[in-house]
């Protein structure tokens, strides 16, 4: 089974509010029942999100911890590495690189800001992608 890839990009909304469109994903494949890992630029952003994934809706529930705790269980794993595809379907990704290893994992989920570098960025992940004859969908999101 190929690897399905999804660019969802900010088309409106505050600077930071591709880390809130990250939440947003993550509830969705977390309500679809997937193993979810949600992989960050570096540390900072990892412990940004996992604030965040506590607050971004008042509506919503969604157990994660980070991969640094040494926990394991949740199925939401917050981390900046690049995760075993043994305990991961789905990887949402707000990493300026690639998921270079996407052929263990049912899906990517490449998150894209609305700032001029977090584009450029998208572009080169998504040609990456389609160099690897992947056929990657593009979702404009207005937040």
């Amino acid at each position: 089974m190929a690897c399905r890839v999804d660019f969802y990009v900010q088309a409106t909304g505050a600077p930071q509010g591709h880390l809130t469109l990250a939440c947003r994903v993550t509830e969705k494949a977390y309500q679809a029942g997937h193993q979810i890992y949600l992989r960050c630029q570096d540390e900072n952003q990892a412990g940004q999100l996992d604030e965040l994934l506590w607050t971004f809706s008042q509506n919503s529930f969604i157990p994660h911890q980070l991969s640094s705790s040494g926990q394991s269980g949740a199925p939401v794993t917050i981390g900046h590495e690049l995760p075993s595809s043994e305990d991961t379907q789905v990887i949402i990704s707000l990493a300026d690189e690639p998921v270079t290893d996407f052929a263990g994992f049912a899906r990517v989920a490449e998150i894209v800001g609305n700032e001029s570098a977090q584009r450029d960025s998208g572009r080169k992940r998504f040609r990456f992608y389609r160099d690897q004859g992947l056929d990657p969908v593009t979702h404009e999101i207005r937040l």
